[in-house]
């Protein structure tokens, strides 16, 4: 693949150079199944649902307060990081005068700047569960949050090393031609009716092979209540998953996969995430439903030993302030962190947000925590599970 600079940066007239920004799949090479053979889509450019919002941020309205400074962001490319540019480096350019240089993310390259000393890059938006894991290596600065003004933000990506940048959701996608699942109990539910035996492509499935989020989703199939979900009932989890195995014809590792097999109607429902059908191209032929989602986050972080810490520091209090999180959700259909920026969008957008009020009670976050204690043992015992099902582990771990 050829990395491209975003054509947003291109066209900036502003002192916001891209180094290096192409985007990727994000996940693994996809299973070896038979699937179906899907026209390739084009990831759409950022599109506004209402123009710019232009009132000033507090306390920014001073174009020469990094005058002279710069900010290394090393992001992941596409539309996102388009929607990044659009809405937070630019403006936070005009108003401070910092410049903005762009570089091509990993997260190896950032270990190996740490260890050798020669750390050149200044800020990343990464998982919520990548950013506990480097903090725990010793490979992040802690926020200082003396500068990032925390009261406006949603408590459960205020961390210690990490501060959030935009939430997402794992939902439940179906075709809108069908009735809406109105949750995981149904997406579970494959018996036919009145006895005679539905067609097969209606009681097909697509889950993801992680075991982060399927066994929730598993769990409130079995009736858990979103707030008993953690500590996770391992044992409850897989006994819920052996119900559904056999309906399931993708265990899928390709994030755009799931969508892909539900435009080609070989499956009814899957676990994906909210912002694929809009990447795809195809919201108005895939639904989502809300219920029992799972919110996960991206969180802005500081590479340990930044060059630029102060100005980056500064970047994530501005990043996370109500216009600019709006802006940047306006673009593209990522929950902001801060409550007040959905007060500055249309009513339209709303429904599209994973934070939004309508949507933000009937899901539960991601416990990184409990994840990032717990990942390898039981990665290690889904994998089991999907290999050997007849031989699941009894032990809870």
């Amino acid at each position: 693949m050829t990395c491209r600079p975003s054509r947003r940066s291109l066209l900036a007239a502003l002192p916001l150079v891209v180094v290096a920004a192409c985007g990727g799949e994000d996940d693994g090479p996809a299973q070896p199944t038979e699937t179906p053979t899907v026209e390739p889509t084009v990831a759409p450019e950022p599109t506004s649902t209402q123009e710019p919002i232009g009132s000033p941020v507090a306390s920014y309205e001073d174009p020469t307060r990094w005058g002279g400074r710069s900010l290394t962001f090393a992001g992941w490319g596409g539309e996102y990081q388009d929607a990044q540019e659009e809405a937070l480096l630019s403006p936070f350019t005009l108003a401070t005068g910092a410049g903005v240089q762009i570089k091509l993310a990993d997260l190896d390259r950032l270990r190996l700047q740490v260890d050798n000393a020669e750390v050149s890059w200044d800020l990343l938006a990464i998982p919520a569960e990548d950013a506990l894991t480097l903090s725990r290596e010793g490979y992040l600065e802690a926020i200082d949050y003396s500068v990032v003004e925390k009261s406006a933000i949603l408590p459960e990506v205020t961390l210690q090393y990490g501060v959030g940048a935009a939430f997402f959701s794992t939902v439940i996608a179906y075709q809108r031609a069908d009735s809406a699942p109105s949750g995981w109990p149904a997406f579970w539910n494959v018996t036919p009716v009145d006895g005679d035996a539905l067609p097969e492509s209606v009681q097909a499935r697509a889950l993801k092979r992680s075991p982060v989020g399927t066994l929730e989703f598993a769990l409130l199939a079995d009736g858990v209540p979103l707030s008993d979900l953690y500590p996770i009932d391992l044992k409850r989890a897989f006994a819920s998953l052996d119900k559904i195995r056999g309906n399931v014809l993708v265990w899928y590792e390709d994030s755009k996969q799931p969508v892909e097999l539900l435009i080609a109607e070989q499956i009814a429902m899957a676990s994906a995430w909210n912002v694929r059908p809009w990447q795809l191209g195809v919201s108005s032929d895939i639904g989502v439903q809300w219920n029992g989602g799972m919110l996960s986050a991206d969180v802005w972080v500081i590479p340990k030993g930044a060059p630029n810490a102060d100005v980056a520091m500064d970047f994530i209090n501005f990043a996370t302030r109500s216009v600019p999180a709006a802006n940047f959700s306006r673009l593209v259909p990522y929950g902001p962190v801060n409550p007040d920026a959905l007060l500055l969008l249309r009513p339209d957008r709303l429904p599209e947000l994973p934070t939004s009020p309508t949507n933000l009670g009937r899901q539960f976050v991601q416990n990184w925590l409990w994840w990032a204690d717990n990942i390898e043992d039981v990665t290690l015992r889904f994998e089991d599970w999907l290999l050997m099902p007849e031989e699941t582990p009894e032990a809870d771990r």
